[in-house]
Parts: structure tokens; sequence; C-alpha cells
């Protein structure tokens, strides 16, 4: 991910170009932390749905955006708090945000490229509060009159899930899981770019929570990236166990497989939950579209039963090393974890 210093930002001497922080529109697309310096660009609807996610990759020009200092944005109270859909990694939260993003009755913003720079900088112990508030003031704005906002956290981002939940203390939130076979299936199915990154991500959550403090010394040297993937899921799990109970009664775990087997009645139960706006049969007619698509390459069509083929032929081709991990992981990992944090979740309703 690039330093915020690496975007060339346009001369604010146009007066049109200085952004409205009252409009949505006036997205903040990227922050950098140490100088409190927010960039604008003015969005519309149309960018949020063909971007897959609203960091480097967004489908708008980052070199053309505003600099902007933190001070200039008012410190109005938060008048719209976001609905939160937090989540681990490899557990269909893109095709959960797809769904759920539908003007304009709600928009869904799907990993601002400011929560990772907050959360980057949380990690390399900075000091963060005040950005947190200024950064929800921006995220939580309706982009219509009455419009609802669901920010979509990035996975790397739990370590500030706590700050973003008491700084909009009257939201509700989702935060959507893989059980561990899903999750090392997978990381068998990706990129050995995105493989290369495993061990990165194991520290980092470790660092955001207890549970290397729990775990035997073995359980700190995996033998092999997919061992080590399945740490990463441990973590990530505990992780969500401690907003789960710290948060009882504002944040719920749903497990992937329940999504995806039962989308439709799923979806409407998120709606209700996150108390978003879109009228039941409007939201399902959009949501059968998205269904049809693979959430991050829209090109592509996706089908439940087809993912489960891929899955078992990948099961079939790598048995030995997926046995061989489960073992490692029952041995020195799983028995270090909180029985609700690896249990997955149970089907819900509302």
């Amino acid at each position: 991910m690039p330093d915020a210093d690496g975007i060339v930002m346009e001369s604010r001497e146009n007066p049109s170009a200085v952004p409205d922080f009252t409009d949505a529109h006036w997205f903040p697309v990227d922050l950098h932390v140490s100088d409190g310096r927010y960039a604008f660009l003015r969005l519309d609807e149309d960018v949020l749905a063909r971007s897959t996610f609203l960091d480097t990759r967004i489908d708008a020009p980052l070199t053309a955006a505003i600099p902007v200092p933190a001070a200039e944005i008012a410190a109005n109270a938060l008048e719209y708090a976001p609905a939160w859909l937090f989540h681990t990694s490899f557990c269909g939260s893109t095709l959960l945000a797809r769904a759920l993003h539908l003007p304009p009755y709600q928009v869904c913003l799907k990993e601002p490229l400011v929560l990772r720079r907050l959360a980057d900088a949380q990690d390399a112990g900075l000091a963060t509060a005040k950005l947190t508030e200024s950064t929800l003031r921006l995220l939580g704005r309706p982009w219509q009159p009455s419009g609802r906002v669901i920010v979509k956290p990035t996975h790397v981002a739990l370590n500030i899930a706590p700050a973003l939940l008491d700084a909009s203390p009257t939201s509700k939130a989702i935060i959507l899981t893989s059980s561990l076979d899903d999750f090392l299936i997978s990381n068998l199915k990706k990129t050995s770019e995105s493989q290369a990154k495993i061990p990165a991500l194991v520290e980092r959550a470790m660092r955001a929570g207890n549970f290397h403090k729990r775990l035997p010394e073995a359980a700190m040297r995996p033998p092999d990236l997919l061992c080590a993937a399945g740490l990463q899921w441990a973590a990530q799990r505990e992780l969500m166990q401690d907003l789960v109970e710290r948060y009882e009664g504002r944040m719920r775990p749903m497990d992937m497989r329940v999504l995806l087997a039962s989308f439709e009645g799923t979806l409407l139960a998120c709606a209700r939950w996150l108390e978003l706006q879109a009228p039941q049969n409007e939201l399902l007619q959009h949501a059968r579209l998205v269904f049809t698509r693979n959430a991050k390459s829209i090109h592509v069509p996706f089908d439940p039963a087809r993912r489960e083929q891929e899955s078992a032929l990948v099961t079939r081709l790598y048995g030995a090393p997926l046995a061989k991990a489960r073992t490692w992981l029952d041995d020195h990992v799983l028995a270090a974890m909180r029985p609700a944090a690896a249990a997955d979740p149970a089907p819900w309703t509302c």
C-alpha cells in the first residue's frame, strides 16, 4: 500500500475545488496520519459500486485529489452513525457489501483507504483518536437525504474496531467470518503474492490482541504457510470474539456458509439488524443480481454450487498438506483458543 505522500494532490487555488464537508460526495480518498491531512475527490454512487474497494484500487483519479488539513473539517457531532460490516479474511464480506449497497436508500463503503491508514498508524503506535473522530464524521454522512451508510473496513482494521464502535455509540455491527477449513482452502486458491503476505498478517493480528499470551512457543513457529494461515485465522477469530463480548447487543457474528446457503433470508436479517432503509422487494431484486456475479470481479459469474465443486477439488488435490496443517493446528493453536472463538457462529434471524 503506497504512502499517502505518493499521491500528487491538486492545488486548492481554485475556490470551486474546495470540498464541501457537508456533502458526502466529497469523499476522503486518503489520509496522511502523521501530517493530519486528508485527500478529497468528488465521487458519485456509481464509483462506489464499480470499485471493488475504496483504497488505492478505487475507480477514481487519485492524482487529482485535493489536500485538506484535518483541522479544517468542522467538528460537528456525528449525526448519522454508520452501520458496520466487519469481517475476518476470505468470508464473503464483499459479496454482502455489494448486496447491501442500494442507493438512494443506502450505500456501502467497501474498505475505505482512510480506515486502513488509521489501522496502520495504530499498529505503528501513533495517536489516532482525533483523526478517528473526524474520519467517522466524514464517512457517516448520508449520500442522499434520509439515506444510510454501511462501512466495511478492511480485515486488517480489526485493531481499530473498538475505537470506531466507541466513536459511534448508536451504531450496530455485523462481523462476518468463515470456518477454519474454508479459510485454509481459500488460501490455497490464492496467488503466491497473496500467500506471501500471510506471515505479516499473522504478526499484525497478534499485536492487536492478547491471544499470543496463551499460545505455546511452538505455535509461533508454523512449519509452512498453510499452518501460518491457520494461525492467522485463529488470531482473527479471537479478535472477533473480543468484539462480540465487548459490544454485546450491538455486534452479531455470522458465518459465510450461512450467508451462501440462505442468501435472501440472511440478507434481510442483516438489513433489519442494521436498521437499513431499502424496501424489501427492491433489496432482494438487487441482491439476486449481485449473487450471480463474482463480488471482486463483477464480470465473472458466481455460482455457489461451482464454488463448492472448486473447494472439493482443492481438498482432493491438497488433502495431505491440509491434513498435516490441521494436525499441527489442533496440537498447537486450537487448544489455546476460547471455545466461543473457535466455534462457528450459530445461524440467526432478525
